[in-house]
């Protein structure tokens, strides 16, 4: 069914302003709002600025600099651990062709060999520009999103710029969703969830399974997804500033070498500018303080003229990625609530 009418990017509430098949949070996502006593809006507050110095103190100087990209990825990594993950999710490790990926399951779910039939899945593809990340980074937090939905988490290691360019990283994103299915998920019950750059990867892995008449997955989320490699956005010059995390210089040089040549509004690099109609269901979260607010913001309204169900959640005043702070932020707990809901209600019903 069609979504109902938009009536354009909803103005921004406390929390979150939902967008999609209706404005009533009941035919969408319930915004979560802090509860009374450790969730309170002043330690709110003060964690929102205790993140905020920490990335422009120890990750903004460091990553996308004139360091060595081998001791930008530690950097990275050691700085994520402090985010940390949660308890009682199993890891493992397993491969589809070269491509290592990990798998995580929440420890209740049961112990020893896992018979993924009949399971949800979710195949996780990281952020960090094309050029940072991995499965040591972002463990902890794909840890989280197994332990709030029960589904079988899959995190590859996708080839990361400068040694591999696109479509190096699509094609691992590929390769990763196949072994998931063949190792026995239904695709009726699995999703693609990407953050940053893997937001865009998740897009243009979603199209390409469609353009070949593959079995796509039945519901996408977008974390802050980097979905326009020329920077068109408004937001790159209005906002960029207020983003503790990502830097322009930076950006404009992992575009230029992910894209490789292309045209940096090349849809192969851009999924922006892509054809959308073939997309699931899709939810996608983002900040009003980062730069690429306005990849999510059009995104959505293109989407949504294409015919996709999509919902839109921007949270005021917080910055690219803030769901990997959810140790700290209620409002990032919150948000992953509302990925979980939207996860359950679509996979639930198989698309």
């Amino acid at each position: 069914m069609r979504p109902a009418p938009l009536p354009g990017i909803l103005g921004n509430c406390a929390t979150c302003s939902p967008l999609g098949r209706a404005a009533a949070p009941a035919d969408g996502i319930t915004p979560r709002r802090p509860s009374p006593g450790i969730e309170s809006p002043v330690m709110e507050t003060l964690m929102r600025a205790a993140s905020r110095i920490t990335l422009r103190l120890l990750f903004r100087p460091v990553i996308g600099s004139r360091l060595p990209i081998g001791f930008q990825r530690r950097w990275a990594a050691a700085l994520t651990r402090i985010a940390g993950g949660p308890r009682g999710v199993e890891r493992s490790e397993i491969w589809a062709g070269e491509l290592a990926m990990k798998r995580l399951r929440r420890a209740d779910a049961g112990v020893g060999p896992v018979d993924p039939s009949g399971r949800e899945a979710v195949l996780y593809l990281h952020g960090g520009g094309f050029e940072i990340g991995g499965g040591e980074m972002y463990v902890g937090f794909a840890s989280r999103i197994a332990a709030i939905t029960g589904a079988d988490v899959y995190l590859p290691d996708y080839r990361l710029a400068p040694e591999h360019t696109q479509p190096t990283p699509t094609d691992d994103a590929f390769a990763a969703y196949r072994a998931v299915l063949e190792l026995g998920h239904d695709p009726g019950r699995t999703a693609v969830v990407g953050d940053s750059a893997g937001g865009g990867i998740a897009v243009s892995t979603v199209r390409t399974l469609r353009e070949m008449g593959l079995p796509g997955p039945a519901a996408m989320v977008l974390i802050s997804p980097w979905l326009d490699l020329s920077l068109s956005g408004a937001s790159v010059g209005l906002v960029g500033r207020r983003d503790p995390m990502l830097r322009r210089e930076w950006l404009e040089r992992a575009a230029r070498g992910h894209a490789a040549g292309l045209h940096l509004d090349d849809p192969r690099v851009s999924p922006l500018f892509a054809d959308l109609r073939t997309l699931p269901p899709t939810l996608v979260q983002v900040g009003t303080d980062e730069i690429l607010l306005d990849d999510s913001t059009r995104f959505a309204e293109r989407a949504y003229a294409a015919g996709v169900e999509v919902e839109l959640q921007r949270f005021d005043g917080l910055f690219h990625d803030f769901q990997v702070f959810a140790r700290l932020l209620p409002t990032a707990r919150g948000a992953l609530d509302d990925i979980a809901s939207f996860l359950r209600r679509r996979l639930a019903a198989g698309g």
